[in-house]
Formats: C-alpha cells, structure tokens, sequence
C-alpha cells in the first residue's frame, strides 16, 4: 500500500512549462527561489526539492530527456553537485522498476533504463514515447557520457543558462515548423548555453561522431548549416568528438574544404569549428572552457 500511494504521488508532477501556463509566471517564480532543482539538464521541469519523491521525479525526467540510461549513467548524473547518495539513487530505480514506471534491457553487464508508458504519463511527458528504445543504443549511450563530463567540467559556472538535449530541440523545431509531419529534424546531439555579461546568449553545439554520414550530407546539409550559425552568432562553437581516427580525419577534411571554400577572411570562423579525438576531448574542453571571453565574464567580477 505505501508503494501505491508514493506511486500516485508522482502523478502530480508536471513539466514546469506546464505551471507556467495553468498556474502564472508569478506564482511559478515564487516557487523557484525554494523548491525548483537548478540542475541546467532539467531546466524544463518543476521539481520540488521539498519532496520525498525529489530524486524518483529526477529520474524519470532525466529518461524522459535522454530516452536511454544506463545505471552508472543515472548515478553518475547525481553525483554531480553531490545530490544523491549512491543507494539513494539506486533505492529510487528500484521503487520506479518495482511499480513499472521504468524498464530496462542489458548491455553486456550493465542495465539500461527507459520510461514504461506509466512512467511517461506519471510526468506528464511531451515527447513521444519511443517505441524500440534501445534503438542505436550505443549512440545514446556515448551521448550521455560526453554530456556526464560537460556537466561536471561546468558545474560551478553560473552563466551556463541550460543544456539542450537532442529530443529538447526536436520537439521545439517541431512546434515551430509549419509543415508537422513525420520528416526528420537536423539538430545537435546536445547544446549548452551560456550567457555573456551583457545577458546576450550563446549556443556550444555538440556532435557525438560515431559513424560516417554520406558526403552528400556533409558538404549540402551539416557543415553548410553550422557555419552559416558560426557566422550568425560571432561566438558559438561547435565541437565534434569521435573515437575513431579515421572519422577524425574525413571530418578534417571537410573542415579543409570549407575553410578553402569561404576563403581567409573567415578563418576566425573555423577557429571555433572544433574536430576532438575521444581522447583529447576533455583536456580540449578544459582549455576552451579556460580562453573563451564570452564566457569567463564572471571571472572578472
């Protein structure tokens, strides 16, 4: 009986989009000084902090978010801020796969946890429910890792606003696309977004390379899209990461050919075009993280 009544507790909460609409900025402001989680990855759910169900809310939001997570994965995004024991977490998956508001499959010696239909309604869940969630499995899976160590090399940066996630800004492009119909979205695997001083914003996108895409599509559709964001906003980046060598190389190349493309007077631009082997990548993002003006600001202070 008590695992019933903690299980409909759950089915109050809501996206904090949802609050803001039914409820009032005002009123939703208010909330936030003491009971919302500022974790930048949930940015876009009220979660009461006041709660007994705090963390089984912030798991099944960050699955909501991510679609697939492996356990170390879940515990690995608690540890950062320090916001839940390590059995804490595990309790809480526990409760949830107890009441069948999450599920898992095994990948090796891990398990890897999705939302039941239960789980998505519990929340209120606005993005569709994946119907093979284990679909490209080792993508997400590498996905959550990169962003895991983005998370806990910007943890204490209080200009970083919120982390896009891939199913974040498909949902937002579907809703501001005219035409609404099945055709595929091209957005990042995820962004973070810092603020400037001056409260101006700017987008890090993120490419997780693990395959080769067809040349076609990075010469007319990828590079072309990103750089023309590169020359929109004098300060974003994007940075792609890949484990192999031989990705690493081919997306050189193209970097090659549109740098001879634009010509020298956008050099500049390309200085924030970022290619990381998987093993540079974290001293990279270090150094970017250290030398970028637009977002060291609060150094100054």
């Amino acid at each position: 009986m008590r695992d019933l009544k903690a299980k409909k507790e759950l089915l109050h909460v809501v996206p904090k989009h949802f609050f803001i609409e039914t409820i009032g900025i005002a009123y939703c402001t208010i909330y936030q000084k003491g009971a919302i989680q500022l974790n930048p990855l949930l940015y876009n759910y009220f979660i009461d902090e006041t709660s007994s169900k705090k963390n089984s809310i912030k798991l099944l939001s960050l699955l909501h978010e991510l679609r697939i997570v492996s356990r170390s994965q879940l515990i690995s995004f608690f540890r950062i801020n320090e916001q839940a024991a390590v059995r804490t977490v595990e309790d809480n998956i526990h409760f949830l796969k107890t009441n069948n508001l999450v599920d898992k499959i095994r990948k090796g010696n891990q398990a890897c946890y999705f939302l039941t239909k239960e789980g998505h309604q519990s929340i209120g869940g606005y993005y569709t429910l994946p119907k093979v969630p284990e679909y490209n499995l080792q993508h997400h899976l590498q996905v959550n890792d990169y962003l895991i160590k983005m998370l806990e090399l910007t943890k204490d940066r209080k200009n970083l606003k919120f982390v896009l996630t891939e199913r974040r800004q498909v949902f937002e492009t579907k809703d501001l696309a005219n035409n609404r119909n099945r055709k595929k979205y091209f957005v990042a695997d995820f962004i973070f977004r810092f603020r400037s001083k001056e409260n101006k914003e700017v987008n890090w996108s993120f490419e997780i390379e693990l395959t080769m895409k067809t040349r076609r599509r990075y010469r007319e559709g990828i590079f072309p899209k990103y750089i023309a964001e590169l020359k929109r906003f004098p300060y974003a980046r994007l940075i792609y990461v890949t484990p192999s060598p031989l990705i690493e190389e081919e997306l050189e190349r193209f970097k090659g050919y549109f740098i001879r493309k634009e010509g020298e007077d956008q050099l500049e631009l390309f200085d924030r075009l970022h290619v990381f082997s998987a093993e540079e990548f974290e001293q990279e993002m270090k150094r970017l993280l250290e030398k970028d003006t637009f977002i060291n600001w609060t150094n100054e202070e």
